[in-house]
């Protein structure tokens, strides 16, 4: 087995068993034999379980792709509202669910693992101040009243987030395109400039 392909297997070996299993709950022993490898040439490309498990994580949850297709999305329409719709629209239904999985978040307890926290993070705050952007272009506009463009854009994530992660986690089905109109309409009413509301 070639060292390229064997890194490869223990990689995908370890990111379905930590998926499935946990970290905790996964044996080095478990990944060599799905992996069809040995202990040693799993420590030579890794150094320990542990690192194992970084590269895992660093190789698993990347949200760039996400948070490409979002940028590209909001970026196709100039008028704030488009905007505004097509973050939540593409939120609700392109964010990439799989890297929800408990199995690839969870050290030795139920305390987050710090790589993971770290790999999220980037992508998390990339997409946070794609928020931002959009409020403050809309309040440039004149589009949008003056808010606390920091805390509107962390309750508009939140508020989109929320759905996601309850399809994943409660298995709660939504009319995503009526979520999205609810979202969207929330936000309308709470952000429209008065001049916009009742126009002279």
């Amino acid at each position: 087995m070639e060292e390229c392909t064997a890194r490869d297997a223990i990689l995908r070996a370890a990111r379905d068993l930590f998926a499935a299993k946990g970290f905790a709950s996964t044996s080095v022993r478990e990944i060599c034999r799905e992996a069809g490898v040995t202990a040693p040439v799993l420590y030579y490309h890794f150094g320990s379980k542990e690192g194992l498990f970084e590269a895992v994580v660093e190789d698993t949850l990347n949200l760039e792709g996400f948070c490409v297709l979002l940028r590209e999305e909001v970026s196709a329409s100039s008028d704030p509202w488009a905007k505004l719709r097509a973050y939540v629209d593409t939120y609700l239904t392109h964010f990439p669910t799989h890297l929800l999985n408990p199995g690839l978040h969870l050290d030795k307890s139920t305390q987050l693992h710090q790589a993971s926290l770290r790999q999220l993070s980037s992508g998390l705050e990339a997409i946070y101040q794609l928020a931002r952007e959009i409020l403050q272009a809309g309040i440039a506009a004149g589009q949008f009243r003056e808010v606390d463009v920091d805390t509107t854009a962390a309750c508009l994530m939140g508020t989109v987030d929320s759905f996601v992660r309850a399809r994943v986690y409660l298995g709660a089905e939504y009319d995503l395109e009526e979520v999205a109109e609810c979202i969207v309409d929330l936000f309308k009413r709470g952000l429209m400039a008065a001049d916009v509301r009742s126009p002279s």
